[in-house]
């Protein structure tokens, strides 16, 4: 690891020490991001990677450490372990090769794989700008397509994100999603991000890999993306639910349990 990634590893470790001793979730991004000498907006990017790794919870203006074994009380289905997500992009990381250009959305599941390849010289396009602060192989490529920037996901949508993808055709994508199932295929919860997601679904010369957990198998989001023709591959946790999946297969989508 280098030394600037060293920095950064170092200062989120000490933000979440720092959020884990505050009280009732009080944290002031301006003092905190001063006490740990960067910028406000390198402060909040820090901690939409540490929600997106699973690691806090940002609600109503509050950062509260996520604990492992979530209590009862606090639990929800719609929520995904955050070792259910690191198993599934684990998996799905096996699956790049060596020299690949591969497509990667907003998907947390799919950002946190960045850090599995181990494949050498892959080139990954994607429009999550999170992607350039995830640990990686030092040969590893990342590309961002431009295009607006919408919060809280620093998602890079658009026409110029668009247009920027016309001129890629990627070896594989690795997407997630909002929701997957038969009759709607593949769906999503934030509207800006659907046109993207589709250019990406059709503009790669190999597989479509979908990182899914069980939670969103079955589920139909708001908004469509692309049929279930368009994936080849699905990947997910060892909880889903045996119909389910069988619709999946019975479609032609190749199931992968991680």
């Amino acid at each position: 690891m280098n030394r600037k990634r060293s920095d950064i590893m170092e200062r989120r470790s000490k933000l979440l020490e720092l959020i884990r001793q505050a009280r009732e979730g009080e944290l002031n991004v301006e003092q905190t991001a001063a006490r740990l000498k960067v910028s406000a907006v390198t402060l909040r990017r820090d901690l939409a990677l540490l929600e997106e790794e699973g690691l806090v919870r940002r609600a109503y203006g509050r950062v509260t450490p996520v604990e492992k074994g979530p209590e009862p009380e606090s639990f929800s289905p719609d929520l995904t372990p955050a070792d259910s997500v690191s198993r599934i992009a684990r998996l799905a990381a096996g699956f790049v090769e060596n020299g690949d250009v591969i497509f990667i959305n907003t998907s947390r599941t799919a950002l946190r794989m960045l850090r599995f390849v181990e494949a050498e010289n892959v080139t990954v396009i994607t429009n999550n700008t999170m992607a350039v602060n995830v640990p990686r192989r030092d040969d590893m490529t990342i590309v961002l397509t431009g295009g607006e920037l919408r919060y809280p996901k620093y998602a890079m949508v658009g026409a110029v994100a668009q247009q920027s993808l016309r001129f890629i055709q990627a070896n594989k994508a690795f997407l997630g999603c909002g929701g997957l199932s038969v009759e709607r295929g593949v769906t999503t919860e934030h509207f800006a991000e659907v046109a993207v997601d589709q250019v990406m679904l059709t503009s790669v010369s190999g597989p479509v890999y979908l990182l899914a957990a069980h939670n969103k198998l079955g589920k139909d989001a708001n908004f469509s993306c692309g049929e279930i023709r368009l994936i080849r591959d699905l990947v997910t946790d060892r909880d889903a639910d045996p119909e389910q999946l069988r619709a999946l297969q019975e479609a032609g989508v190749v199931v992968h349990l991680a």
